[in-house]
């Protein structure tokens, strides 16, 4: 029982670290795009993904627990959620910004709901063989 608790704190860090490096690396990916169009100011509230690094580790960990319970439908849930919480910050964007912003958010999305079906299936053939 004891090492069954310690083994599963082990892989709750490990998803924890591994999320968390994953969402420094989406970030990188995003802040390349349509950077030569839109720098957010230093000091004011520009960037519409201000928390998204927070917000994507909550998901990729959500979208984990689903996966792991079986559950891969609930993942849609996680999407819809994000769409609704978002839309009005990307809404208010100016023109030639919000396509660009919109874009940041599809890629982010899916860069991080892939990444827990990623581990999951690669978990999956390891544990068949």
């Amino acid at each position: 029982m004891k090492q069954e608790l310690i083994d599963t704190a082990f892989k709750v860090v490990g998803w924890l670290v591994i999320s968390y490096l994953y969402g420094v690396m989406i970030s990188f990916i995003l802040g390349k795009i349509g950077q030569k169009k839109w720098q957010p100011v230093a000091g004011k509230k520009a960037d519409p993904f201000i928390h998204g690094q927070l917000i994507g580790n909550i998901e990729r960990t959500f979208a984990m627990l689903l996966i792991s319970l079986g559950n891969v439908g609930a993942m849609s849930m996680i999407v819809a959620i994000k769409g609704f919480a978002r839309w009005g910050e990307l809404s208010k964007l100016d023109n030639d910004v919000q396509s660009i912003a919109i874009d940041k958010f599809i890629i982010g999305n899916l860069l991080s709901l892939g990444f827990p079906v990623l581990i999951a299936t690669i978990w999956f053939f390891a544990n068949k063989f």
